[in-house]
């Protein structure tokens, strides 16, 4: 696969040594820039580079004047993009590069293993890989290819093994925990475990439930927080007595189009597990759990 720019007097063309363009967090990818000049063309460079790009949505105060002279305040949406760029190779230094020049270079990039991964499908939080080849110009634009690149995340393996997680909100009331085989899981997973209730005091709930919740933060100027949630319901009305151990079996799957576990300069995307006790005319008892959801296995 390969992406090119004609630029009236030169051509960049760029080639991935893979035709998906898809790559894991710590994997090294190679390019190949092949630059065509068809008229003398002066450039102060001509680079390559691999670019993690950070799309996010930040809410802020804002000021108008309304209809009757006074100041009126809102807050307001904005979306802003940082992009960082991982790694830059020169190609060419300041020059010319004359008509009939055909040469071809080679690019290799790692990409690094703490890096945020790719996450389109955020609600306020994109992260998108791009390769770049750019034929350098003063006073004028840049001759540039552009290449988007997939790059996924995978799990490591560090928290396997079965446990309990979590903590209730109100020992006193019932101890609750999520026994879980890992707290790594990748989308399209079933997330199977199982609900442990100690109730410590007698108490009625109007239902149990597990949720699988992610939330999207940025904290910049207002902040900004998107939530979503995935309930399970395990049992209706039950009355807990003190000394009785209730276990909910349980599992729920994450869905293969939501976005990964991301955390960037600007935004975070986490994910956790929630086993609820809903109470009539009190606030619920629960206990929360992250989790990290990845791309997929290797």
């Amino acid at each position: 696969m390969f992406d090119f720019l004609k630029g009236g007097k030169a051509t960049v063309t760029v080639t991935l040594d893979r035709p998906t363009h898809t790559y894991y967090l710590g994997e090294t990818m190679q390019a190949t820039i092949e630059i065509q000049g068809q008229k003398d063309l002066k450039v102060m460079e001509a680079r390559t580079q691999l670019v993690c790009r950070e799309e996010y949505q930040y809410r802020y105060e804002g000021s108008s004047i309304g209809s009757d002279g006074d100041a009126e305040t809102s807050t307001e949406k904005r979306w802003a993009t940082d992009e960082q760029v991982i790694q830059q190779q020169q190609l060419l230094p300041e020059g010319t590069i004359p008509s009939g020049f055909n040469q071809t270079f080679d690019f290799i990039a790692s990409i690094p293993v703490d890096a945020p991964a790719t996450c389109e499908s955020a609600k306020i939080v994109r992260v998108k890989w791009l390769l770049k080849a750019a034929l350098v110009r003063r006073l004028a634009s840049d001759i540039e290819a552009t290449i988007p690149i997939q790059v996924l995340s995978a799990p490591v393996g560090s928290t396997d093994g079965t446990g309990e997680y979590g903590f209730s909100d109100e020992p006193d009331e019932a101890a609750l925990s999520l026994e879980l085989p890992s707290l790594e899981w990748c989308l399209g997973d079933t997330v199977q475990g199982r609900l442990l209730v100690r109730p410590q005091k007698v108490f009625d709930v109007s239902e149990v439930r597990v949720e699988l919740t992610r939330k999207e933060f940025v904290p910049r100027d207002e902040g900004n927080l998107f939530r979503e949630t995935k309930a399970v319901k395990l049992a209706g009305r039950t009355r807990l007595q003190p000394g009785q151990e209730m276990v909910f079996p349980f599992s729920i799957v994450v869905p293969t189009t939501a976005p990964i576990t991301v955390r960037t300069r600007n935004s975070s995307v986490s994910w956790s597990l929630v086993g609820v006790l809903a109470r009539t005319l009190r606030r619920d008892t629960h206990a929360e759990q992250d989790i990290f959801i990845f791309s997929g296995r290797r």
